[in-house]
């Protein structure tokens, strides 16, 4: 059945559309998927690919297809495509909403609890509503992303993707990890990581570097962004500055004047005889 056929129809069985433009504001009603269709067949054809388009048919949810999220769909069609007619608006267009709009929508069916710092994270905070990563017509994965895990993360942070282009980073480039390894794009604490900290979060991983140890280094146990930066670093294993110099900032008078440590250091590394350098349980000096 053409478009012009199924309006044509919907106006006979529903002719209050009519009434509406004349003043009277009668309630929308849903028309079904199929209506949308005939107008729209492009975007439903791919929500039909989607991880929502194939849950309309499992999920009490998503049971009215496009009215699930757009409300009911029969003053907008009634319109028939006059935009002046005040029944064409009733629909909702989620791209034309406010960020804080888009995510009420969106979480008055998503209650996963990776999504109760929302109100609080950064995104929120900055304006990011939720189709500014995810497409729920054309979005890839069962979370609908718009772009990949980490190439939808880094279209925004141009720092860190900067940082992950220097010679040590951790290996999200490689795809051996994404953003999201750390951080929950929804919001968290200190940075919307995953963890209460970020030596918490740091230590799932690195578990071995964190102790207790029976003699501990300071800065260690302060935190390990004393030492080593977070996404990438010109020098090795993520040191902030190379390791002689960065020891250098804390032990100036270890073997002697400045420069003496300077020069010996310029030729070897601190670590080819403090080998346990984050901590100890055998030696005061951190040696082996």
């Amino acid at each position: 059945m053409s478009r012009t056929s199924i309006l044509a129809v919907f106006a006979a069985v529903f002719p209050w559309g009519s009434v509406f433009a004349a003043g009277t504001a009668e309630a929308p009603v849903a028309v079904g998927a199929e209506v949308c269709a005939s107008c729209h067949a492009e975007q439903s054809e791919s929500f039909r690919k989607t991880t929502h388009g194939r849950k309309t048919l499992s999920s009490a949810k998503l049971a009215s297809g496009c009215e699930s999220c757009h409300g009911p769909g029969s003053l907008h069609v009634a319109a028939a495509g006059d935009k002046s007619n005040p029944g064409f608006s009733t629909m909702k267009n989620l791209k034309k909403l406010g960020a804080d709009e888009q995510a009420d929508t969106c979480l008055s069916c998503h209650k996963d609890k990776n999504l109760m710092f929302w109100k609080t994270g950064a995104h929120r905070r900055n304006s990011v509503g939720c189709l500014k990563c995810h497409s729920v017509h054309e979005g890839e994965g069962r979370k609908s992303l718009a772009k990949g895990a980490t190439e939808g993360c880094l279209k925004c942070h141009a720092k860190q993707k900067a940082d992950m282009k220097l010679a040590s980073h951790h290996p999200v480039p490689e795809g051996k990890m994404t953003c999201a390894s750390c951080h929950n794009p929804h919001g968290g604490i200190e940075g919307n990581l995953k963890a209460d900290s970020e030596e918490e979060q740091c230590a799932k991983c690195h578990v071995e570097k964190v102790g207790p140890f029976a003699f501990e280094h300071p800065p260690v146990a302060d935190g390990c962004k004393n030492c080593h930066g977070v996404h990438g670093s010109a020098n090795d294993r993520l040191l902030k500055v190379p390791q002689g110099f960065l020891c250098l900032s804390c032990h100036q008078k270890a073997h002697g004047s400045t420069s003496t440590i300077l020069s010996v250091n310029q030729r070897e590394r601190c670590s080819e005889c403090h080998r346990e350098i984050h901590g100890s349980d055998r030696a005061q000096s951190f040696a082996q």
